[in-house]
């Protein structure tokens, strides 16, 4: 048998008041106490970035890396400052301030460091700047959110981020994921720079949207190397020897 319960419409309206209004007094607090993280996702910023000045021209002496960072809370209509902290100053490897890249203090990049007015998303700038060690070492900038006027460090486990530089070839990090199957999965610092002579691509990190543009990089790519291994009298191939093949 089907039971029904009634309640008193004046009770109703108490509690759908009472539930408003302590919606109400939570939205507030947490538009009062507003926070700020890295962003984290799979195919885009996760826990670290990768930078080389490999894929760059010579006589490029410095480059930009964007750090995203997201807010926790409600835009307002003035840009606020983030606290953003080197925390392995010091350390072996570590990236030196003014040195090898551009303080985040610097009045070039100063105003940049910060949640611009009516936005939820900031794209701050890390400046490397292109020196000789960077040929032989990879060093390491290790960031951290702190705590300021305008924002605490918002979750927990995305309030690092280490951004790496070098001067050397470096395997990308989503080669197994995605170039392998246009350029073959064995990679190569050889191998790498012949698609970037002869292609021009620089960004590794980011998925092409366009497939027909993948297509072309395979094809083009492949057909630069049959030129070359006809024209020469050894087939392309790496430093140990391995021969460069874009099909396995």
């Amino acid at each position: 048998m089907k039971t029904s319960i009634f309640m008193p419409f004046g009770l109703l309206l108490s509690l759908l008041a009472l539930g408003t209004a302590c919606h109400e007094n939570e939205m507030e607090a947490y538009q009062d106490d507003p926070a700020v993280y890295f962003q984290h996702s799979t195919y885009g910023q996760h826990d670290s970035i990768s930078h080389s000045f490999f894929t760059l021209a010579e006589d490029i002496r410095r480059d930009t890396v964007r750090v995203q960072v997201l807010l926790m809370g409600a835009p307002v209509d003035y840009d606020r400052p983030i606290n953003l902290l080197q925390t392995n100053a010091g350390q072996p490897d570590a990236a030196v301030a003014g040195t090898d890249f551009i303080a985040f203090d610097d009045p070039e990049v100063r105003d940049s460091v910060c949640m611009p007015a009516g936005e939820v998303q900031a794209s701050i700038p890390v400046i490397f700047l292109r020196t000789a060690k960077l040929q032989q070492t990879k060093i390491r900038l290790e960031l951290t959110l702190g705590q300021n006027e305008y924002f605490r460090p918002g979750i927990d486990e995305w309030r690092n981020l280490l951004v790496t530089t070098s001067d050397a070839a470096e395997k990308p990090s989503n080669w197994d994921t995605l170039w392998r199957y246009y350029f073959g999965a064995t990679w190569g610092p050889r191998k790498m720079q012949f698609v970037i002579q002869y292609t021009g691509l620089t960004d590794w990190d980011t998925r092409p949207s366009d497939f027909g543009y993948l297509t072309w990089l395979r094809a083009t790519a492949q057909q630069a190397l049959t030129e070359y291994n006809s024209t020469h009298d050894e087939p392309l191939q790496e430093a140990d020897g391995t021969i460069v093949d874009f099909t396995k």
